[in-house]
């Protein structure tokens, strides 16, 4: 007898099924994939917050005039309006500003000691106390020990009149043409400080500042602080939220509980 054998292929059809149901994997998972690779990095990005918080809490607890020592970034800086700056700061809604950030979607970060179109004042009080960070001292190690490497030394350039240091190795300035179509430049920490979109590009096309804001913990005013990335004109309980929904402040929720 001879033994037939049917030989089995596959066909047009069962080939379109899967190439249907690989499609649509990649339009459901793989864009819900990427979505929580970028919350994973947010909340490493938050976490920074918390170290900067930390490490500034650890000096107020060593001692209690942390605040008052450091070396200045400007050699005649005025050490009382400073003071004042970072008191008034410290006990209002919005917090002392220790440097700006300004994001863009098609522009690498910007780091910058203060900007008109940040939290720099309320009223005719400054709140902006980045000439404090200077080369040494609690501000400049908290920094450092938050790893936001290369802040000092652009904030340092920047006080100096954007005298930029175009071989540092600790910071890269970027040029690029702005709105006023002039070259001007973009200064970043060569180690980045931040790993997620939400903190490299921002949310929108044009430039938006946000404040590394620091604020006495209320019910502890004088012993402990809390740090958040608050947009301008905003209050502490405006922080910045990413589309993830992850809240930049080392508040928690509340922190962003009245944020857009």
């Amino acid at each position: 007898m001879t033994t037939l054998r049917s030989r089995k292929g596959v066909t047009i059809i069962e080939l379109m099924v899967v190439f249907a149901i690989m499609g649509f994997l990649a339009t459901v998972a793989v864009p819900k994939f990427f979505g929580v690779a970028e919350k994973t990095r947010e909340k490493a990005d938050l976490m920074k917050l918390y170290y900067l918080r930390d490490a500034l809490n650890r000096a107020l607890i060593e001692d209690m005039d942390a605040f008052s020592k450091y070396t200045p970034t400007q050699k005649n800086a005025n050490t009382s309006d400073l003071a004042t700056s970072l008191s008034t700061g410290l006990n209002s809604n919005k917090g002392a500003t220790l440097f700006v950030i300004e994001l863009h979607n098609e522009l690498t970060l910007n780091v910058q000691g203060s900007h008109g179109k940040a939290n720099d004042k309320i009223g005719n009080q400054s709140i902006n106390i980045c000439p404090m960070i200077g080369s040494g001292g609690t501000w400049f190690e908290a920094l450092k020990e938050a790893r936001f490497d290369g802040v000092a030394d652009i904030i340092k350039d920047r006080l100096a009149g954007n005298k930029f240091d175009f071989n540092s190795s600790t910071y890269s300035a970027t040029p690029y043409v702005n709105q006023n179509n002039k070259i001007d430049y973009r200064t970043a920490p060569k180690n980045p400080m931040f790993l997620s979109k939400a903190l490299n590009h921002g949310k929108s096309n044009e430039n938006t500042r946000y404040t590394m804001s620091v604020q006495w913990s209320p019910g502890n005013e004088g012993f402990s602080v809390e740090v958040f990335l608050l947009p301008n004109g905003k209050n502490w309980n405006q922080a910045y939220r990413s589309d993830n929904g992850i809240c930049f402040s080392t508040y928690g929720r509340k922190g962003c509980a009245k944020s857009n």
